[in-house]
């Protein structure tokens, strides 16, 4: 087993211990301060995931950026060429449970251009202070990214904050951690 897969595996079970309080309080508190930053509040449109438990819960984030007139888009994943495109996506959309039990659009909606989402939160298991992450292991954010020039921000709890692994060559940071209490 690989050391990215050792630590991913590792943190995965640290945070499957949070009971559902618990996993619901400090996602509203990361959720709350996301939506203290600038750059959430400057942006018309968002790409993010319909998070799945341990993730930090993105439930809320999209019904805030509805609230706000703001488009929301989330992945839709081709599993053959491992890439990924965003849909725009609504409140009476409908999902379909897809590759690695993400949802995804059943609907074709409208893709959005790269160069249309002004912020793209940006899903991981282990992130560095500076930026980098460990990912699910399927590498489609780490191909997006490499022609992705909006800004980017990750959503996570302290324990996934380390330094016990080195960035590739072809990884590529996010821009800011968002964390329960502060910004990163």
């Amino acid at each position: 087993m690989s050391t990215k897969a050792y630590l991913r595996e590792q943190i995965l079970e640290q945070l499957k211990q949070m009971d559902e309080a618990t996993y619901k309080k400090r996602s509203l508190q990361i959720a709350n301060q996301l939506f203290q930053e600038e750059v959430w509040q400057r942006a018309q449109a968002i790409g993010i995931t319909i998070a799945r438990f341990p993730e930090v819960a993105t439930q809320s984030i999209i019904e805030r950026a509805w609230l706000e007139g703001k488009c929301v888009s989330i992945p839709e994943t081709d599993n053959k060429s491992k890439t990924m495109q965003f849909r725009e996506y609504r409140s009476d959309d409908k999902l379909v449970k897809k590759t690695l039990g993400l949802y995804e659009p059943m609907t074709k909606a409208r893709i959005l251009a790269k160069a249309e989402i002004d912020l793209l939160i940006v899903p991981g298991v282990l992130f560095r202070p500076d930026g980098y992450r460990i990912g699910f292991g399927a590498g489609f954010y780490d191909r997006y990214l490499a022609g992705y020039e909006g800004r980017t921000i990750s959503l996570c709890y302290a324990e996934q904050i380390s330094t016990d692994f080195t960035p590739e060559a072809h990884d590529l940071p996010v821009q800011k951690l968002v964390l329960e209490n502060n910004l990163k």
